[in-house]
């Protein structure tokens, strides 16, 4: 035997070991050796007994060199009839090499068996390609049944291989529904939905009077904004099966998403469901039941638009549920004022969370009068020990609110819950614009370095917002900047950016010494709103602090953004990944026309998330450079490179997207990395369809 062969004679005797984990080592040699013993040796390991071998050996394949000859090996035991472990791990084998894998599983689905052949079709659903679409369109004319369901399921996966395939799919599947075989109508009812396609009314209607079929025709009718659709599914709701009247319900309520807007359809569903008692009855079941989010939110959607005023507690009550509460908003707004005196009630006596969620809604249906009942509510949230009521009774009156609030919301800045101290400040700052002469009245008699210094701040920022400042202002401002309290220092700063000129400049400048980090940072922000960019270049050109650096960069872009731009090109290349990311966003968001060419630059910095940011502020730039940067990313030796370059390349409208994320995944050897190029270009074929429906 030559010394070339004592590797594969060392592997094989290692692959023969009674224990597991040496045959699993062993596999994972199969890669260096050479064929034909590479492809005999690795289905040896794919018919092993122990399945962690079999994972390996099914993992290394795509490893393995020539791939065809591994291809078609690895194909051969699809056929095999005894070890099903063996021809599961082919299956798992052949869709890790991915489309090189697609001639030998077209091959083998002409050819075994009909146990094999469904293997095949499990095989081309799992590496998607045009030529495994038409192959599994072919199929669909299989004397088994069971083959002809496994390429069904299959053809689900045609949106992964581009437009061509997924109209192959689409038609043959909507060709299937007529089938007189049921498994075969219901699996291409699924594959259809998989494929995210609008199924034509007329061919799903006949599948609502089998049993088997009904619901998940239901489902998939879901969205459709046909009159009759619409009509059928809100029927459905009084059926008498549960799951059946759920599957109606939460279909329902994506068409009315669908058609909202368009009075006429929704009429239709309305007069339907108002017609039923027994459909309005289900549909306040599945409103209670907080276990079932997806169908409580369709059921408090579909009930505003009934609009029977007894039903208003119950989607109140849904305000409370996160998952829920955009669709119970939207179901009180149909109602109106009649949904009134219901939320006040919930906003005084139920459960935090309830409470806080009332509240919210009462400005969008109370009348501006200031002192309406629905305002008078929010106000008394104010004394609430919840803060999960403050701070949506502080956000409300930040709308609605008038003078007489802005004493007890100061009352609130100071809170130890930062989530209600910010609240209370943009409450504050908003009532104080729109009510000047109270706030300065406010402001009178406060001590700078005092208990009130921190409201006084954010008043006399709002004045300045209002050009309702004081010559004595900035005096006062800049005393508040050697308060006690951080907060206070910030505010006077946030303030005297506001204020302008060249005495908030000074004072501002002394906070760049401050002993709190986040006082310094607000200095930064605030220079830059002054537009002091030499001020702000100096700071750049002597900065090492990498926190700081950035904070400056974005600071002088705001002060002068050719500045910006000249102060942060050279250090797109800083090894500090936290300096260098500051300036690619810096460079990225300023219109300049050495923009694209500098971003280029950074595409092949030593961190891989500089590059990733870099690409993405490349793809923003729209610069025809763009696609090239991104093509050659795609071929970056980093999987997490490589990953995120695909997902930005599926939300371009480049047409050369499409082609070099299809090169790519012809070569791709990374099963995430494929999966990626694969759903960016599902995006980019959805986009297709929306923009040629449009």
């Amino acid at each position: 035997m030559s010394e070339r062969s004592h590797p594969a004679r060392d592997v094989r005797t290692r692959l023969g070991d009674a224990e597991p984990e040496v045959r699993r080592l062993a596999t994972q040699q199969l890669p260096r050796l050479p064929a034909p013993e590479s492809c005999e040796l690795l289905l040896v390991a794919l018919g092993d007994d122990d399945w962690r071998v079999r994972k390996e050996a099914a993992s290394v394949a795509s490893r393995i060199e020539p791939r065809t000859a591994v291809v078609f090996a690895v194909a051969r035991a699809l056929g095999e009839r005894d070890n099903i472990g063996q021809r599961n791990a082919a299956v798992e084998a052949l869709v890790l090499i991915g489309p090189d894998a697609v001639p030998g599983a077209i091959d083998a689905l002409g050819r075994l068996d009909a146990d094999g052949r469904k293997l095949a079709a499990e095989v081309l659903a799992g590496a998607p390609t045009l030529a495994g679409m038409r192959a599994l369109a072919h199929a669909l004319r299989d004397e088994d049944p069971n083959v002809i369901v496994a390429a069904v399921e299959a053809l689900g996966q045609a949106h992964l291989a581009g437009d061509e395939a997924r109209d192959v799919a689409r038609t043959s599947l909507t060709r299937m529904l007529a089938s007189t075989q049921t498994p075969v109508r219901l699996a291409a009812l699924e594959a259809l939905r998989g494929l995210d396609v609008e199924i034509p009314w007329p061919e799903l209607e006949p599948l609502l009077a089998d049993p088997i079929l009904r619901r998940p025709a239901l489902s998939a009718a879901g969205g459709s904004r046909v009159p009759r659709a619409i009509r059928a599914l809100a029927e459905a709701i009084a059926d008498g099966s549960a799951s059946v009247s759920r599957e109606a319900t939460i279909a329902l309520g994506r068409s009315i998403e669908a058609a909202w807007g368009e009075d006429q359809l929704l009429d239709v569903a309305a007069k339907t469901l108002r017609a039923s008692f027994y459909a309005r009855a289900r549909l306040r079941a599945f409103a209670k039941d907080a276990s079932d989010p997806q169908g409580r939110a369709s059921a408090v959607l579909a009930l505003g638009l009934v609009r029977d005023p007894d039903d208003v507690s119950l989607i109140a009550d849904a305000l409370a549920d996160d998952e829920v509460a955009d669709r119970a908003e939207a179901a009180l707004r149909l109602f109106g004022q009649d949904a009134m005196e219901p939320l006040l009630v919930a906003g005084r006596t139920a459960a935090p969370s309830l409470r806080g969620a009332a509240i919210s809604m009462i400005p969008q249906l109370a009348p501006e009068a200031a002192t309406s009942e629905p305002l008078l509510a929010v106000r008394e949230a104010l004394s609430d020990e919840a803060s999960e009521v403050v701070v949506p009774a502080l956000k409300s009156l930040a709308i609605v609110g008038g003078p007489i609030d802005l004493e007890p919301i100061a009352r609130h800045v100071s809170s130890a819950d930062p989530q209600v101290a910010g609240a209370a400040s943009a409450a504050l700052l908003a009532i104080a614009i729109r009510h000047p002469e109270r706030a300065r009245r406010m402001v009178s008699g406060v001590d700078p370095r005092g208990d009130g210094a921190l409201v006084a701040t954010i008043l006399l920022e709002a004045l300045a917002s209002a050009q309702k400042a004081a010559p004595s202002d900035s005096a006062f401002l800049a005393s508040a900047l050697t308060h006690r309290e951080a907060a206070a220092r910030r505010s006077a700063i946030e303030a005297l950016a506001t204020m302008g000129g060249e005495d908030a400049a000074t004072a501002v400048t002394v906070s760049l010494a401050d002993e709190e980090s986040a006082v310094v940072h607000a200095a930064i922000r605030a220079l830059g709103r002054l537009g002091r960019a030499e001020q702000l270049a100096s700071l750049a050109a002597t900065t090492r602090d990498p926190l700081r650096l950035g904070g400056i960069l974005r600071a002088l872009k705001e002060a002068d953004p050719e500045r910006a731009f000249a102060a942060a090109r050279p250090l797109l290349r800083s090894r500090e990944a936290a300096v260098a990311v500051a300036a690619v966003e810096v460079v990225g968001a300023i219109e300049i026309e050495a923009r694209a060419d500098a971003l280029m630059d950074a595409t092949d910095h030593p961190d891989h998330e500089v590059i990733k940011i870099a690409l993405a502020q490349l793809a923003n730039t729209k610069d025809e450079r763009a696609i090239v940067a991104l093509a050659r990313a795609l071929e970056h030796p980093a999987e997490a490179v490589r990953r995120y370059t695909a997902e930005i390349l599926g939300q371009q409208d480049a047409p050369e997207a499409e082609t070099i994320l299809r090169a790519r995944l012809d070569r791709e050897r990374s099963v995430e990395v494929r999966r990626v190029i694969m759903e960016a270009l599902s995006a980019l074929s959805a986009r297709s369809d929306l923009e040629a429906g449009a």
